[in-house]
């Protein structure tokens, strides 16, 4: 596991995971949250592709977390990795972690995301509707492809989760 990325729906689990794997595998973790809402609204999407190309190819290790799965860089980020870790968890599981998330870094800048992108709004429905639109099928099947080549994780609960981890400590 060198090159690991990691997909779910917001507030699965994605960078708490990228970063306990960074540490135990002394690997940088990279939040595409931290590049593309480096811009109100986001940077177009060329930019993007652009920033995330240059860090898969300019580094020999890495964890790319974040979701995105509309970008132009999801094939390129599942191509290039060794490792791909899909969180698919509960519905009522995330939007418990994203009323959580809401009140801990209200007013406040995440540690995952750019700079100037403080938590303002309170739970809304636009990130219920993401959690309730997210592509999780999609990204199911488009993943299995990948299985006889890459190293494939399902996480579906916590338990998963750690047992995942059990496995690479």
């Amino acid at each position: 596991m060198k090159k690991i990325t990691i997909l779910g729906v917001t507030a699965s689990g994605k960078t708490t995971l990228a970063n306990k794997l960074g540490e135990i595998l002394n690997i940088p973790v990279i939040h595409l949250d931290k590049i593309f809402w480096k811009e109100k609204g986001g940077i177009k999407q060329d930019q993007f592709v652009i920033e995330v190309e240059k860090i898969m190819n300019d580094n020999d290790e890495w964890i790319i977390e974040g979701s995105m799965p509309r970008s132009k860089t999801l094939d390129m980020r599942l191509a290039n990795a060794d490792t791909i870790i899909l969180f698919d968890m509960p519905l009522y599981f995330v939007l418990w972690r994203q009323t959580k998330r809401f009140f801990k870094y209200y007013n406040k800048v995440r540690p995952d995301t750019a700079d100037d992108n403080k938590q303002k709004y309170p739970f809304t429905w636009k990130e219920f509707r993401h959690a309730l639109n997210y592509p999780i099928k999609d990204l199911r099947a488009k993943i299995q492809l990948y299985r006889k080549n890459k190293k494939v994780v399902i996480i579906n609960n916590t338990k998963d989760e750690t047992s995942f981890l059990g496995s690479i400590n």
